[in-house]
């Protein structure tokens, strides 16, 4: 059995920040930088739910594969 969960995810990105990386990312196309953070996030959100699962006969936890959802 497979239960769906919809997550949503914020980056608040300080425009201020004189980080070379920022700089970057604000230079991005918006289509690109969006693509870049749902990207980023769903391998946070992967590398934390391994943590999150061992030990776990009963059920695992994982992200979605895009064509799932």
């Amino acid at each position: 059995m497979i239960i769906k969960h919809i997550i949503e995810l914020e980056t608040i990105i300080n425009e201020d920040s004189n980080e070379p990386a920022v700089k970057s990312i604000l230079a991005m196309p918006a289509e690109e930088r969006q693509m870049f953070f749902q990207q980023a996030g769903a391998s946070f959100i992967a590398e934390f739910l391994t943590e999150a699962n061992k030990g776990n006969s009963w059920a695992v936890i994982q992200v979605a594969n895009k064509e799932t959802v």
